[in-house]
């Protein structure tokens, strides 16, 4: 549990940053103003944050696992990372122009890995296959402890943002820090536990290769359909769904469909992943979460009406959580024989980070000087992730797994 809170702290720093600190950073700047041209700042810093995250994250994890390889566990990158987190924050905190926040967003996606990574490894380096995928259900969590603190944010906007990201900050701390208090003397390896893995793997190389690709490309563009939506929750309410009350009504709506997406999330990521280990081929509980996700991105983009839109972004919340969930166990599972595990985590991680800059480019693209279509293009882009899930959908169906013969 220890662990667990630990990546609820990681999550936590980071997700309030797009929906919520970011924006706000950039309306406070002058030089920067109309709904569009925001849109484009925040879309570009996404995209250098992207491209940061994706370089750190594979440098941090061969850090990582020199130190595995000579301490036996991950602690001091953890620690080091955490402590570059919250000075990365600070130095967000106190940026004022476009280069000062671009600076920042930079250093805290360099610091977030470094924090991420060891946190990631350690499923692979501690738990046996046979709990990989509880775990990975647990872990899974994070996402809606993080759009919790998104809505606990959202709920207090008089605080001011420098307030918003010294409580992210403070929280990040309070549940990374127990693990590191009260880390255990010795944690077995994972290889060195009994073997009996809860979702076999065709032995052939060429068999395991073509399962990873289709698991990488599914993973990619369902969190393409991520990305294309959580980052831009803020302007999808205030130019798609348009409530009425201005800026304190937009705050509001964020908040509720953040409650909405917690919620979701943990009904998802639990039943989800409990229904894949009973099922007889988990590659269909897979394909049926990537449905789930298309679903709810073609409601966000199709419905006006305010339920039924809370409705849609629940769909979509429940399908993600289920399929990283499960997606999470596989990879585990797939590299959990190599000694280069935060390594090839940081490769599987490009399917996180590619995403997080590819849909700001196509936003970029898709909004240009729209002005006021800034909300027609936004559904457009909806549109195309919904195609990209159902595309997901069908990558994880042909995934070729053995069928097993019974209950474990």
């Amino acid at each position: 549990m220890l662990y667990v809170l630990a990546m609820f702290g990681c999550f936590v720093a980071f997700m309030p940053l797009a929906p919520l600190i970011l924006p706000a950073k950039i309306a406070a700047i002058g030089t920067i103003r109309g709904g569009a041209a925001q849109v484009v700042a925040l879309s570009w810093l996404l995209i250098a944050g992207g491209c940061m995250a994706a370089l750190g994250n594979i440098v941090a994890g061969h850090i990582s696992d020199r130190v595995y390889a000579r301490d036996g566990h991950r602690r001091r990158m953890i620690v080091a990372g955490l402590a570059a987190v919250i000075a990365a924050l600070a130095l967000l905190a106190a940026a004022r122009g476009f280069a000062g926040l671009m600076i920042a967003v930079l250093a805290f996606q360099l610091a977030l890995n470094c924090l991420l990574s060891p946190l990631v490894a350690m499923l692979v380096d501690h738990v046996s296959d046979r709990a990989k995928g509880m775990m990975a259900g647990w872990l899974g969590l994070a996402l809606p402890a993080g759009s919790l603190a998104v809505a606990l944010l959202a709920r207090l906007p008089a605080i001011g943002t420098a307030a918003q990201i010294g409580v992210t900050g403070a929280i990040t701390a309070a549940l990374v820090l127990p693990l590191l208090l009260f880390w255990p003397r010795r944690l077995p390896d994972a290889l060195a536990l009994p073997a009996r893995a809860s979702l076999p793997v065709a032995a052939a190389p060429r068999d395991m290769l073509r399962n990873f690709g289709l698991a990488w490309t599914a993973r990619l563009l369902i969190q393409f359909a991520a990305a294309a939506i959580l980052p831009y929750l803020y302007h999808y309410v205030a130019h798609v769904v348009r409530p009425a009350g201005g800026v304190a009504a937009i705050s509001t709506a964020v908040g509720t469909l953040s409650l909405g997406f917690t919620a979701a999330s943990i009904l998802g990521g639990l039943a989800i992943g409990a229904w894949s280990d009973r099922a007889r081929r988990r590659q269909w509980v897979l394909a049926g979460s990537a449905l789930a996700v298309a679903f709810g991105m073609a409601g966000l983009a199709a419905l006006r009406l305010w339920p039924l839109v809370v409705a849609a972004y629940a769909l979509f919340a429940m399908g993600l959580a289920g399929f990283l969930a499960v997606d999470g166990a596989m990879v585990a599972q797939l590299i959990a024989a190599s000694r280069r595990r935060a390594t090839l985590l940081g490769i599987m991680n490009l399917t996180n980070t590619l995403p997080a800059v590819l849909a700001p480019v196509i936003t970029l693209v898709m909004i240009g000087d729209g002005g006021r279509e800034v909300g027609g293009r936004i559904v457009l882009v909806l549109e195309l992730a919904t195609a990209g899930a159902l595309i997901a959908a069908l990558c994880a169906a042909r995934i070729n797994l053995p069928q097993r013969s019974g209950r474990e």
